[in-house]
């Protein structure tokens, strides 16, 4: 992984998909070997029965947690694809809302908090990869600096400076 690529918001959504592809894993585990643990008959289940589910959730759980590793690439391929499946997760959790009710919208939640990462808090291109501040030359801060401190100390020594002409990469050529 490398540093240049990833930010807070991106290992956060990482990790909850990693988290939430887990819990699918042993949520699908337990649905094919003890149904009885959840609280409906398989007729109340909405589509499939059990042993449906938990096949269904067992492999789509490996899909998710694949998807939460491939981020850590930082690719944008991985990112699209993550956010494509969690919103698929929260729709299919869905499904299994009358056999577990509570783990159901606590699921819900977590996938909305994954597209939110994945989304709100991707760098844009125009940030590069290294952020704001790593493309800026030092030489323009440091000129962009002197302009900006040098009307406020001519301001308190009472004295009227003449204009300056703007400094750094960005300034207009003077005659």
């Amino acid at each position: 992984m490398e540093a240049s690529r990833t930010n807070g918001w991106m290992v956060f959504g990482a990790v909850l998909l990693l988290v939430i592809g887990a819990v699918n894993l042993v949520q699908g585990i337990v649905a094919m070997t003890r149904p009885a643990y959840y609280a409906v008959e398989s007729g109340e289940m909405l589509v499939l029965d059990f042993s449906g589910w938990g096949l269904l959730l067992t492999v789509w759980g490996a899909v998710l947690v694949a998807a939460g590793l491939a981020l850590f690439s930082g690719h944008m391929w991985a990112r699209s694809l993550a956010v494509v499946l969690a919103a698929v997760n929260a729709v299919a959790q869905l499904g299994f809302l009358l056999a577990f009710p509570l783990w159901s919208l606590v699921a819900i939640a977590v996938d909305v908090l994954v597209i939110y990462g994945l989304t709100a808090g991707w760098p844009s291109r125009a940030e590069g990869r290294g952020g704001g501040d790593a493309r800026v030359d030092p030489g323009y801060r440091a000129g962009q600096s002197d302009a900006q401190a040098a009307p406020a100390a001519g301001a308190m020594e009472g004295q009227q400076s003449a204009p300056r002409p703007p400094q750094g990469k960005h300034a207009q050529p003077t005659e």
